[in-house]
C-alpha cells in the first residue's frame, strides 16, 4: 500500500527531526506500520469520530497523536503532533466554529445580497454554434464595482479569455475523460465580451463577425448576463473575430 504525507505532515516530520531524533524514530516507525497495516498496529488506531470512520489516529507517548486517511490502497497522514509540534484541528469534525460576531456580520452581508441575483452583469463568454448556448461565462455584478475600477469610465471583468480557456482545459482533461468544449486554441470559437459605461449608463458587447452568422446568440448574452435590451449595444471589434488574439 502507498503512503503520502500532506504538506504539513511533511513540515511537522522534517521540524520533529531537528528537535527530538527519538520523537523522530518513533513515527517513522508509525507510519512504515500503517503503510503495512493501516487498521492496526503500533498506536492502537481508532476512528477520529464515528462519522468519519476513514479518518484515523494513532496516539504514542501520551501526547503525541498521528492523524492520517485510509482507502483501499493508500494512506494520507494529515498531521503528526506531540507536545512539541502542537496540533489543530482540521477536520469536519473538529472545525473551529464561527465567533458569533462574525456570524452574524456573514448573516448581515448574505441578507444584502438577496434580491440581487438578476442584476446586470459584465464579463466574458463564448458561444457554442453546435449547442446555441453560452460556455466558460465569467460575469460579475455591475454593483461590486466603483469608479477606481472604471478605465476610461468603463468596466468589465478582469478575468482574460486565454486564462479562463486554460483552466476550464486543464480541469475538462483531468477530471474527465478528456473530451468537451475546450479543445484547441481559446481564439477558434466565437467569444466575446461584457463592458458597462458608467458616466452613460448603458452596455456594450464587442464580438467578432461571427454574430453576423449565429443572431440567436443575442438573446442568450442578454439572458445570461440579465441586461436590458434597450441599453444594451452588440459592437464589432476585429479583436474578437474568430482567429484573432492579442498577437
Amino acid at each position: 500500500m502507498k503512503l503520502y504525507l500532506s504538506p504539513k505532515a511533511q513540515y511537522q516530520y522534517q521540524t520533529l527531526k531537528s528537535k527530538s531524533v527519538r520523537y523522530a524514530e518513533q513515527v517513522k516507525g508509525i507510519l512504515l506500520d500503517i503503510k503495512e497495516h493501516p487498521l492496526e498496529g503500533i498506536g492502537s488506531p481508532e476512528p477520529l469520530d464515528p462519522l468519519f470512520p476513514d479518518y484515523l489516529e494513532r496516539r504514542y507517548n501520551g501526547s503525541g497523536m498521528i492523524l492520517y486517511y485510509y482507502e483501499k490502497d493508500y494512506a494520507v497522514v494529515l498531521s503528526i503532533g506531540n507536545e512539541l509540534l502542537p496540533s489543530y484541528e482540521e477536520l469536519p469534525s473538529r472545525l473551529r466554529k464561527v465567533s458569533e460576531d462574525d456570524y452574524l456580520s456573514m448573516l448581515r452581508q448574505m441578507e444584502a445580497n438577496r434580491g440581487h441575483g438578476n442584476d446586470p452583469k459584465v464579463g466574458i463568454f463564448w458561444y457554442n454554434s453546435a449547442w446555441n448556448e453560452l460556455l466558460g461565462v465569467v460575469s460579475h455584478p455591475v454593483r461590486d464595482y466603483t469608479k477606481a475600477n472604471a478605465s476610461d469610465g468603463r468596466i468589465t471583468c478582469s478575468e482574460m479569455h486565454e486564462d479562463v480557456w486554460r483552466k476550464e482545459y486543464n480541469r475538462q482533461k483531468h477530471h474527465g475523460d478528456g473530451s468537451g468544449p475546450f479543445i484547441g486554441p481559446y481564439e477558434n470559437k466565437p467569444r466575446g465580451r461584457v463592458f458597462y459605461l458608467m458616466d452613460e449608463d448603458r452596455f456594450v458587447v464587442t464580438v467578432g463577425k461571427w454574430l453576423e452568422e449565429y443572431p440567436q446568440a443575442k438573446a442568450l448574452i442578454l439572458e445570461e448576463f440579465d441586461l436590458t435590451e434597450s441599453k444594451t449595444t452588440f459592437q464589432y471589434a476585429v479583436h474578437w473575430d474568430i482567429g484573432n488574439t492579442w498577437r
